[in-house]
């Protein structure tokens, strides 16, 4: 073997580990990014639940689902107040609003289910009648307020 190809020989092994070493870290890059990126994912969601727990305890939703579960309960539909009504559709509206950020991933589920469970089924178990008849209503849809359904089915099977 001539000089020249030893010094080729050499330079190419040199450059093959070079190309490995690079590779190398270049996939352990790779992993710590990934790893940094389902952090912010978990940070992001973190963040998500909590504005929505500061969302469901805003005083207007609290007294909202107080007048559903302790007026509303006892009380047919049909006597209801403009301001019961109101606070009806409060609580419909906010636990569809709920619904739909926790079925999208945005919330974990489990939070919602573990500390508005019971009051969810509650809910939804008063106002059912209310969510029915604004559904049939002329030009509304089956679907709609679907995701507070969704939420009460979540929340029995947690609670």
């Amino acid at each position: 073997m001539t000089t020249f190809e030893c010094v080729t020989l050499i330079l190419q092994s040199l450059v093959a580990v070079a190309t490995f070493g690079a590779l190398f870290v270049y996939y352990r890059q790779l992993r710590v990014m990934s790893r940094q990126l389902v952090s912010m994912q978990e940070t992001a969601k973190a963040q998500s639940g909590l504005a929505l727990v500061d969302f469901l305890q805003e005083p207007e939703v609290r007294e909202a689902r107080h007048t559903v579960r302790a007026v509303l309960s006892t009380k047919p539909m049909e006597s209801w107040s403009q301001k019961e009504k109101d606070h009806a559709s409060r609580v419909t509206a906010n636990y569809d609003v709920t619904g739909a950020l926790v079925k999208s991933g945005l919330a974990p589920v489990d939070l919602i289910a573990a500390n508005w469970g019971p009051s969810i089924i509650h809910c939804y178990e008063v106002l059912e009648p209310w969510i029915q008849e604004h559904q049939t209503r002329p030009g509304a849809r089956a679907s709609y307020w679907s995701n507070f359904r969704w939420l009460y089915e979540e929340a029995k099977k947690a609670c």
